[in-house]
């Protein structure tokens, strides 16, 4: 406790400077670390890591960043506190911090021991006082809050506001809760079903398709909006249902995937069709069917994407990497060469060249390929693949001779 006591008295002193002294504004990242010496530097300095798991797409990721991580209040509690640490989960460490700890929603907040040892958790997005009260539970060194609640539960207590806190505890320690969720709904009332209290846990609970707690938030979409905004509501309905096409393939279960449409459609979300698009895309490019990822793939493309360079370069690779008919390649090389005649990047000329070369036009491939070198050069970038192409084109062209 006097640890707890030391940290927060530290942050109310800092709170209030005086003339000439200025708190760092913001949280204090730890940029260029690797995800162990994260951990290093943790257990030498005796605190917790406080780790943002984010992804380059994912717009309440950019928000917690550019209003929350900013906020001079936050600032203060957590370069005090903790040992900051950000990674992209789908780069570098990023891919195996996501394998390690199951991420498959964005952002998830992590609270680690010294030995990766997971503290706390939170996903999704939320404002600066709730940030700061989820790092003071990370850090609260009383013991036995989750065993008593336990105890209280197994000798028969059922009420809601144990539950509540039961279920609560079992979320953030990582234990499975779904069944003493589904209990707790059941013990609340009308009236308890609109006060924030609850009506919070339930919407911070509910990160799945078939949790139980999500008929309720379809239900009462316009209680949420009201209370949270429409927008973290729809981005809570977008997190469940990314989850649940993600999950799709890997399960076997094309019901997940269906239930994710289904849910989509009936929120109604402003970018709801943009969404779908998007979801089916991933959901058929992983379960190999080219017939479905052809058709979802070209309706995205030519609704959200024409004037979006890096979205049609990313769509034209994955054509070249797993399209065999002639005609969908020839309308992914006219997608690349859009890229490139937006942004004349290096990579945009080399996925315009690697699909001419499959389409066996060897000598647009070649003039492509010599483009993609002289950008190269001019954007300081090794242009080792291009020249490999230029290699395969050159033997490609020798025995049609």
């Amino acid at each position: 406790m006097k640890k707890y006591v030391a940290v927060l008295a530290l942050f109310f002193s800092m709170a209030v400077v005086g003339p000439g002294l200025h708190a760092e504004e913001g949280i204090q990242f730890n940029h260029d670390k690797k995800f162990q010496e994260v951990l290093d530097m943790a257990k030498a300095q005796g605190k917790l890591v406080f780790m943002d798991c984010y992804t380059s797409w994912c717009g309440p990721c950019k928000r917690l960043a550019a209003t929350v991580f900013t906020d001079s209040a936050v600032g203060v509690f957590f370069n005090a506190t903790f040992v900051n640490a950000k990674f992209d989960m789908e780069k570098d460490d990023g891919l195996t911090i996501s394998n390690k700890y199951s991420i498959r929603a964005y952002p998830t907040l992590l609270w680690l021991d010294g030995d990766g040892n997971v503290k706390h958790k939170i996903v999704g997005g939320l404002d600066a006082p709730s940030l700061i009260e989820n790092g003071r539970k990370a850090v609260d060194p009383t013991p036995g809050i989750l065993a008593g609640l336990r105890k209280q539960y197994a000798d028969g207590s059922r009420d809601v506001n144990v539950l509540r806190d039961y279920v609560n505890a079992l979320y953030d320690s990582q234990e499975k809760y779904e069944d003493v969720f589904k209990e707790y709904l059941s013990h609340l009332t009308a009236s308890q079903m609109s006060d924030p209290k609850h009506t919070k846990t339930i919407f911070n609970l509910t990160n799945d398709l078939k949790s139980p707690g999500l008929s309720y938030l379809v239900k009462n979409k316009d209680y949420y909006a009201h209370l949270m905004g429409e927008q973290i509501f729809d981005n809570k309905i977008n997190q469940i249902a990314t989850k649940a096409v993600s999950e799709a393939p890997r399960a076997d279960d094309k019901d997940l995937y269906e239930g994710a449409m289904k849910l989509l459609k009936a929120n109604k979300a402003p970018d709801h069709v943009e969404k779908t698009l998007k979801l089916s895309m991933d959901y058929y490019y992983h379960m190999g069917d080219w017939v479905n990822y052809d058709k979802n793939a070209s309706a995205y493309v030519k609704k959200y994407a024409t004037k979006n360079a890096a979205v049609l370069n990313d769509v034209a690779w994955n054509y070249y990497m797993v399209i065999h008919n002639n005609d969908q390649l020839v309308k992914a090389a006219k997608w690349a060469y859009a890229a490139i005649n937006m942004d004349n990047k290096y990579t945009y000329n080399l996925t315009y060249a690697w699909l001419l070369y499959k389409l066996e036009n060897y000598k647009e491939a070649s003039l492509a390929c010599d483009y993609a070198i002289i950008r190269a050069k001019e954007e300081n970038v090794q242009p080792s693949s291009a020249t490999s192409l230029k290699e395969y084109i050159a033997n490609a062209m020798k025995k049609t001779q």
